[in-house]
């Protein structure tokens, strides 16, 4: 059964049942407001749809990660071996290293489902919803489905799941996701970060900053750090120093070329501590900056405004 699986369905078990359901909702609220007024039950959906969004938010993050790790480790295969696979399968589409959005059914589509089971529990719309039980029923336990004519993969729902309050993948001291056969990612903010940067930050080092290629996850690696340590240790240098603050920059570069860069505000809290002390602040700050008046103004404020509550002491 494996070796002939079948042409993708998902078209046909969830794109094309999602949209006659959806559209069938919308005549359906349209025809409650028109007659009605306000549906009595509108607040709720609109309530129950505005949740959705933060999940999905989360969820389209997690399939991210997902997806992107399933390319990476499919683009290690050789093409001759991943050719190879596809003519022996007899199916062009069973391994879409690079569609597999189009094939594969995510939680946050799943996650989507969840307003067309309350118009089904509580608005009693079982008949015009019917068709959806069956996704409803993979959507309680399971999270990725590729399904085919006769083979459908499912994946289990992870069994670790951390986040931070914008709804990014994100922990500070392990995976920031997990699942229950042992793979896992480390995350820090939405960036997925070798998992010696979140499991030991005590070894991130200039050394190991410079010598890292992705600009995302140096700037990650600078922010675990700390940009005080990072500043203190040699990282970067010294622009300008006016009354707002000091301006800091790093660039990195191979053979002339600038290849990144990491530029910093750093001013002192205007309002001392309750032991008389000021706390320092690093602004992240785009690169063109000249100076620290100017950098402070990306925040919204003229730096005559924010010398009021930030100032150099």
């Amino acid at each position: 059964m494996l070796d002939s699986p079948g042409r993708n369905v998902k078209a046909d078990v969830f794109d094309r049942v999602q949209s006659l359901v959806g559209t069938l909702a919308e005549i359906f609220w349209k025809e409650i407001i028109v007659a009605a007024g306000e549906s009595p039950h509108q607040q709720y959906v609109g309530a129950a749809v505005n949740g959705h969004e933060n999940a999905k938010s989360v969820t389209a993050a997690v399939n991210r990660l997902v997806n992107g790790s399933v390319h990476e480790d499919l683009s290690q295969l050789s093409v001759r071996l991943r050719h190879a696979v596809l003519r022996l399968r007899g199916h062009p589409r069973l391994l879409p290293y690079w569609d597999f959005d189009e094939i594969a059914v995510g939680s946050h589509q799943l996650a989507a489902l969840d307003v067309y089971e309350y118009l089904h529990d509580v608005l009693a719309w079982q008949e015009q919803t019917r068709d959806l039980r069956g996704l409803w029923m993979i959507a309680r336990s399971a999270g990725w489905f590729v399904p085919h004519e006769h083979v459908c993969w499912i994946s289990e729902r992870p069994s670790r799941l951390l986040t931070d309050v914008g709804g990014r993948l994100h922990c500070h001291d392990g995976p920031a996701i997990s699942y229950p056969d042992g793979w896992c990612a480390h995350v820090w903010k939405g960036v997925q970060v070798p998992a010696w940067v979140i499991e030991y930050p005590e070894a991130i080092t200039l050394w190991r900053i410079a010598d890292t290629f992705d600009a995302q996850v140096r700037n990650c690696m600078i922010e675990i750090m700390t940009p005080e340590r990072f500043v203190k240790e040699g990282g970067a240098a010294k622009v300008c120093e006016d009354e707002i603050g000091i301006l800091w920059r790093k660039l990195w570069g191979h053979r002339g070329v600038t290849i990144g860069s990491w530029t910093a505000v750093e001013v002192v809290n205007g309002t001392p501590e309750p032991d008389g002390s000021r706390k320092h602040y690093f602004l992240r700050v785009p690169s063109r900056m000249r100076s620290a008046r100017e950098a402070v103004a990306c925040y919204g404020l003229a730096s005559e405004q924010y010398a009021g509550l930030v100032q150099r002491t």
